[in-house]
């Protein structure tokens, strides 16, 4: 059986087993996520998301209706935005 993209993705960058391309999306419209970019001439967005307890970036359709793939965090400023994501993710589970 041929594997997704993105879970054949999430498991060799990330050692995720049974990447769940769902739960990702779920959380990208629950707004637990950053979003990194918004990309119309590659019909696509990128988000940063905590999927359990790694942070990836998962990069989804114009319009977030499936992932396409899971990227590595690269740059420094991807670090950055774990902060930012943290705290977001604080506030939100402390109003909950």
């Amino acid at each position: 059986m041929k594997k997704a993209h993105a879970i054949q993705r999430a498991e060799q960058r990330y050692y995720i087993e049974d990447f769940n391309p769902i739960k990702a999306l779920r959380d990208i419209l629950d707004d637990k996520c950053i979003q990194i970019e918004a990309n119309q001439e590659k019909y696509s967005q990128i988000f940063l998301i905590r999927y359990i307890n790694k942070y990836v970036k998962v990069v989804t359709d114009f319009n977030v209706s499936f992932v396409k793939t899971v990227l590595p965090l690269e740059k420094i400023e991807d670090f950055d935005r774990v902060n930012d994501l943290i705290n977001k993710l604080s506030v939100n589970e402390a109003a909950a």
